[in-house]
């Protein structure tokens, strides 16, 4: 078979990889001019390191034995690092579930009800019980509402704004059932795999095409796709990864439908390169509502700076709206910006410290996962039938990460018969 896949992210690059030892001729059709999708890198210090922050999880089955077919698994190591929560104008420890009964703000019976719930939900299998009701209305029931109002809330609403309050607990259930306290990373960062991928794919005869933007997609005998670049291709059968917005324009599919109706958030990271430390935890949660973003993470607690060339590595992270100030001001306004909140976290923080920085924004980073979200995801067949639909809003109740996307691409490529 001839197939054409469009994208290079965890999901493109998985299919292309095992449609290619199956024996079909592959092309991969990516826009940007580096591999990963939302998991793409930048150098720090020659080194590759994520654009936005990644590891996986023990229970990232997936992507732990993708990792292991490349090769690559004795470069795979867990790590345990440490959490805090800014909250009230101070760091808190929440790493371990001690750290967590003894939250500041929370009575004895506040810590029970607390430590009960998350056990609940670690315990529960098969989340989709959970698809009707409400984050936040389950958890002020379950978990108590001054534990929701300290901890809950404000993650829910730095994450979610004003849609806070509609987010499905089928996701909140699948954030805590489903990771474990341990981080995995590889050495040399995850674009290793990503390289491995289209090595192998293009070892094999099969293509991965960079600069590639797809205009149009449309079928006559054959799948035809055209790229903004003017090129056309067309394919026996076609997969598409990209977001359902960016799916739905180049198909030309009708307004009502489907792929229009879920909502996305889209993502900022800032990585900073500073000459020390900034705060005591590899995680921070900021808790505090008048904050301009979500959470401060400080990559170089959990991998050692000398690997980046003595720099400690921070990312300071965003889910937004499209048309927010934080993801249309310009990046070096918008550092300005967010100075003072850092100040705030460590007093003693000084732009000086600040030695090279790196910006990046994607418009479809986050499904916004309501009640109504499941009767939404649409299918894999499109009204083409040689167009199959591979996208993060069909990972449900996760929606995204890069082990729910290798199993994604698994999924398809067994579907189409093409592994």
């Amino acid at each position: 078979m001839n197939l054409g896949i469009i994208g290079a992210g965890a999901t493109g690059l998985t299919a292309a990889w095992d449609a290619v030892r199956a024996g079909h001729r592959v092309t991969v059709l990516e826009a940007a001019g580096e591999l990963g999708g939302l998991a793409s890198s930048l150098e720090v210090g020659g080194v590759p390191l994520e654009r936005y922050y990644h590891h996986i999880f023990r229970s990232d089955r997936d992507m732990i034995a993708l990792i292991g077919e490349l090769g690559l698994g004795d470069a795979l190591r867990f790590h345990k690092p440490t959490t805090g929560i800014f909250r009230g104008g101070q760091l808190i420890d929440f790493t371990t579930p001690l750290d967590m009964l003894r939250f500041p703000e929370f009575s004895p019976l506040d810590a029970v009800r607390f430590a009960g719930s998350s056990a609940v939900l670690k315990a529960v299998r098969g989340g989709e019980r959970f698809n009707d009701r409400t984050a936040l209305a389950w958890l002020r029931r379950w978990a108590g509402r001054r534990a929701t109002a300290a901890i809950w809330e404000p993650l829910l609403r730095g994450k979610f704004g004003d849609r806070a309050e509609r987010v499905s607990m089928a996701w909140l259930w699948a954030r805590i059932h489903c990771r474990t306290f341990e981080l995995g990373y590889v050495d040399g960062g995850f674009e290793r795999v990503y390289a491995a991928l289209r090595d192998g794919v293009e070892e094999r005869g099969g293509k991965v095409e960079f600069g590639k933007a797809v205009q149009s997609i449309r079928q006559d005998e054959l799948a035809s796709v055209r790229c903004a670049d003017g090129s056309v291709y067309e394919f026996d059968q076609l997969i598409v990864t990209t977001p359902q917005p960016a799916f739905a324009r180049a198909a030309g599919l009708p307004a009502d439908d489907t792929v229009w109706k879920n909502q996305y958030l889209g993502a900022t990271c800032f990585v900073l390169e500073l000459d020390r430390s900034v705060i005591p935890y590899y995680w921070l949660n900021i808790n505090e509502p008048d904050f301009p973003f979500l959470a401060v993470v400080e990559h170089t607690k959990m991998i050692d700076p000398s690997v980046y060339g003595g720099r400690h590595i921070v990312y300071v992270g965003n889910y937004v709206e499209r048309d927010d100030w934080r993801f249309t001001t310009e990046p070096a306004e918008l550092l300005t910006a967010f100075l003072p909140y850092l100040r705030r976290i460590n007093p003693a923080f000084d732009e000086s410290w600040i030695k090279n920085w790196h910006f990046s924004k994607a418009g479809f980073a986050q499904p916004v996962v309501t009640p109504e979200y499941r009767s939404l995801i649409p299918p894999h067949d499109t009204p083409m039938s040689r167009v199959t639909l591979a996208t993060m809003a069909q990972i449900y109740p996760q929606d995204r990460g890069q082990s729910y996307s290798v199993a994604l691409a698994r999924k398809v490529t067994a579907a189409l018969g093409l592994r």
